[in-house]
């Protein structure tokens, strides 16, 4: 997967991100959302806990199949541009 960031100043950023990487970090997340949880507002604490992480990661083995697929392409108003690639 890769990350591609290009600010309204002309500074562009490509982030590679395995996906092996990823499904580490998402392995690990359970410890990192109990650490996050209490900065959270207890409003909105529901959307975190509504997160199967489980789930996540298999989607992520899904992924492997579509290589180039575009999953993110946003253009904010301030000239930001994000853009996800798997």
């Amino acid at each position: 997967m890769r990350i591609y960031i290009k600010t309204d100043d002309g500074k562009s950023f490509r982030i590679p991100a395995p996906l092996w990487l990823v499904k580490g970090a998402l392995g690990l997340g359970n410890f990192g959302l109990s650490i996050g949880k209490k900065y959270i507002p207890e409003e909105q604490r529901h959307y975190v806990d509504s997160i199967d992480l489980r789930e996540l990661r298999h989607g992520f083995d899904v992924l492997k199949d579509y290589k180039g697929l575009i999953l993110v392409d946003v253009k904010a108003g301030d000239g930001t541009e994000v853009k996800i690639i798997v």
